[in-house]
């Protein structure tokens, strides 16, 4: 019997930021050319958390990814017939059962899709993955997909790519290979105290089901993938029911005078995701001759954005991980 699980992993809601913040991890804002997880650079992609990079083409142009994605990059061209993907989710289940997932979740929107190998791998460092390579049919196009997974306790990292018209080659799978995780950014740090009073008035808002609440810590100039404040309220509209509980749990953080930009975990109802916003901004609200200081979320990493993604895991239990293709919020 199969189990459909739904994702709703909103966390993302939460961003802050300060003008006297005091970072566990002293850190200064990057130089224009180095990557992090807050400021992309052509050719290198830096996950928030877990914390990664991976490398790929500087002339593969950053596209939008797909509501399951955390990064997406492809060949420029109108119709790009070699793209990546990258996902980050919870799955529970050992990698010898990652094959079954992505048979079953590459069916679901596919025709004529087949195993062409199947086999344990090894990461460059060592680290244990496993590499399903299939082929298909998309829209009357002939496909073949690479899926390069790898876990770190019940943390999946996918790196899927995607070749139209043609094989994936030597120098394709050596993007998916890239990947490396970076230790010492995953465990949680303290953050300074008018952060942590936002983000827990952010949770305690979500919980309460306070529409108001919850949305009064966004800008009116708020932008993240296309979706402005308005498509994130009616998004929460949309999902904020059955929350129970939420906690945001900060693993980086980095000032930059009046913004801040963080990396960490949400802890949504038991499930933990990544947090999807990475930037905060300190504002000032005037009102009867007052001024107030407060934070708003004000622009976040223009890669990630909320999404809901209902998809068949088959029985491996309660996950928040999903590699199809979907609706964007908008």
């Amino acid at each position: 019997m199969k189990k459909t699980i739904v994702a709703s992993v909103m966390a993302a809601v939460m961003l802050l930021a300060g003008a006297l913040f005091t970072p566990s991890h002293a850190q200064s804002p990057s130089a224009a050319d180095a990557p992090t997880f807050y400021h992309p650079v052509p050719g290198t992609y830096v996950n928030g958390w877990p914390r990664f990079t991976v490398h790929y083409p500087k002339d593969w142009l950053e596209t939008r990814p797909r509501p399951s994605q955390v990064f997406a990059a492809a060949v420029p061209g109108p119709a790009p017939n070699l793209s990546l993907g990258i996902v980050v989710g919870v799955w529970p289940p050992p990698l010898e059962k990652f094959t079954d997932l992505s048979l079953e979740v590459h069916r679901a929107w596919a025709t004529d899709v087949s195993l062409v190998s199947d086999k344990p791998a090894q990461l460059r460092d060592g680290t244990p993955a496993r590499e399903v390579v299939l082929q298909g049919t998309v829209n009357g196009v002939p496909c073949a997909w690479l899926d390069l997974a790898t876990k770190r306790s019940d943390e999946m990292v996918i790196m899927a790519l995607e070749s139209r018209n043609a094989k994936i080659g030597e120098d394709q799978k050596a993007v998916a290979y890239s990947l490396e995780f970076q230790p010492g950014f995953d465990e949680p740090v303290t953050v300074p105290s008018d952060v942590r009073e936002f983000l827990d008035e952010y949770c305690s808002g979500m919980v309460a089901h306070d529409i108001a609440k919850v949305m009064s810590h966004y800008s009116e100039r708020y932008l993240n993938s296309g979706t402005t404040k308005r498509g994130v309220e009616q998004f929460c509209r949309q999902v904020i029911g059955p929350i129970t509980s939420l906690e945001i749990v900060v693993t980086d953080f980095v000032p930059a005078g009046d913004k801040a930009y963080l990396s960490g975990i949400v802890i949504h109802n038991g499930l933990k995701d990544f947090l999807r916003e990475t930037s905060i901004v300190k504002r000032t609200a005037r009102g009867n001759g007052t001024a107030t200081r407060g934070m708003l979320l004000l622009l976040t990493d223009h890669r990630t954005f909320f999404h809901v993604v209902i998809v068949t895991f088959g029985l491996y239990g309660e996950c928040s991980l999903c590699m199809c293709p979907g609706s964007e919020a908008s």
